[in-house]
């Protein structure tokens, strides 16, 4: 039987998030929503940081936010995100919203083909 060929190694120069009730809430739907969505946390992190977004359409509250490893600064990404603070003017409902953003369980982008997440590439997004 042939040998099996070894696994690539991990790189440490990305990092993932899991972002739990994203803004706009399927930000991978439209191209504007899209847009939306990178500049949202671009702002947050800077577009330099921001790689790429992954979905899987069967979670449409989920999205997993591929960023370049920026060391100390995640802390900025992470925890809860309020619309209303977001927004210039919410409606009624978008000032109850938030959104979660934690490190992510699946760390690489082999994981994310094996659970079905789908690309957005975020470079076109953020012109």
């Amino acid at each position: 039987m042939p040998k099996r060929a070894p696994s690539p190694t991990l790189s440490n120069d990305t990092l993932f998030f899991t972002v739990i009730n994203p803004y706009p809430e399927q930000p991978y739907v439209t191209m504007q929503d899209s847009t939306t969505f990178a500049r949202w946390i671009a702002c947050i992190i800077g577009y330099d940081h921001l790689l790429a977004f992954y979905h899987k359409p069967k979670s449409p509250n989920v999205v997993i936010v591929e960023t370049a490893n920026f060391g100390s600064d995640s802390s900025l990404l992470v925890g809860e995100h309020r619309w209303s603070e977001l927004l210039r003017t919410p409606d009624a409902r978008e000032v109850k919203e938030v959104s979660y953003i934690f490190p992510s369980t699946l760390r690489t982008h082999r994981a994310m083909e094996k659970d079905g997440k789908q690309c957005g590439m975020c470079e076109e997004s953020i012109s």
